[in-house]
């Protein structure tokens, strides 16, 4: 008897194991699932747990719909979150000179948290850890070998760069485009920018961002854009913009006009073998005694 109900129990057991690994069946919101949502989400903070339960059983457009709706923090289950970085840095990455692998360019990722993207870009940021509690905004994970530099101030010599990537950094400026532009000299002929910036109709507006280092514009594709006419037209080429599927972000490609001319190692590098320069008599350390 004792082990007919220990098999019972277990075979229940593995039976809730299943159910929760087994993936969630998503619906579309009705009006009455909105009103419910409405009267019991935390909307002052709609990334708690509870709200993110209560809302991975709608689908994401219907999250997103209510998002618009109700000027709030649109939500995505973990799975999808994961999915939408991965879309976001494939987005970024176009910016790098078609038909080079990036193993042969010199790229910058830009405020980059701990988003490393590439072992072949070239991490920055303006902090390696946290500041306490007067670095309100800032990423909450970082990459501890970034280099640390200001935006409007890199460690690159003009035109020194093939492409710069930064995802969700740019809102963090107040001058963005002329942040862009002085981005725009470091870049060689035919270099590009890629941008991830968040769609502020489904994130937050910055007109109430108390933040030092958060948002201090509102992006969306049609400002962007705007902006892009006014300020940067003349002088770079919009290639890409708003290619993701999701709502919360939006992708951007710039493209410095002109013809590409990767790296090549230098002749005054490496043109002769030491045996080569010996038998010339041009060896430096042969001082001829």
């Amino acid at each position: 008897m004792k082990r007919r109900v220990l098999q019972i129990l277990e075979s229940r057991y593995k039976a809730i194991v299943r159910l929760r690994q087994s993936p969630q069946t998503q619906r579309d919101m009705t009006v009455e699932d909105e009103q419910f949502l409405k009267g019991c989400l935390n909307f002052s903070y709609m990334a708690a747990a509870d709200n993110v339960r209560l809302m991975s059983q709608f689908t994401a457009k219907s999250r997103e719909e209510f998002s618009l709706k109700t000027n709030s923090l649109v939500l995505y289950t973990p799975a999808e979150a994961a999915l939408i970085k991965k879309l976001e840095e494939e987005a970024a990455l176009r910016a790098a000179p078609r038909g080079h692998e990036l193993k042969a360019l010199n790229g910058a990722n830009i405020g980059c948290g701990d988003r490393q993207i590439s072992e072949y870009l070239i991490p920055i940021d303006i902090m390696r850890e946290s500041e306490g509690a007067d670095a309100t905004g800032v990423h909450h994970a970082f990459l501890k070998g970034a280099i640390l530099a200001n935006p409007e101030d890199l460690p690159f010599k003009p035109e020194s760069l093939d492409f710069i990537v930064a995802l969700h950094m740019l809102e963090h400026v107040s001058n963005p485009m002329e942040i862009l532009q002085y981005w725009n000299t470091l870049l060689k002929p035919g270099g590009g920018i890629g941008l991830i910036l968040p769609n502020y109709e489904y994130t937050w507006n910055a007109a109430g961002d108390q933040s030092r280092f958060g948002h201090k514009w509102n992006s969306s594709a049609t400002i962007f854009r705007r902006l892009f006419d006014r300020h940067l037209a003349d002088q770079m080429l919009l290639e890409q913009m708003g290619t993701l599927p999701h709502k919360i972000s939006f992708d951007v490609v710039l493209r410095k006009p002109g013809e590409f001319k990767p790296f090549g190692i230098s002749d005054a590098t490496s043109s002769n073998s030491g045996a080569e320069l010996a038998r010339l008599g041009i060896m430096v350390s042969d001082f001829g005694e």
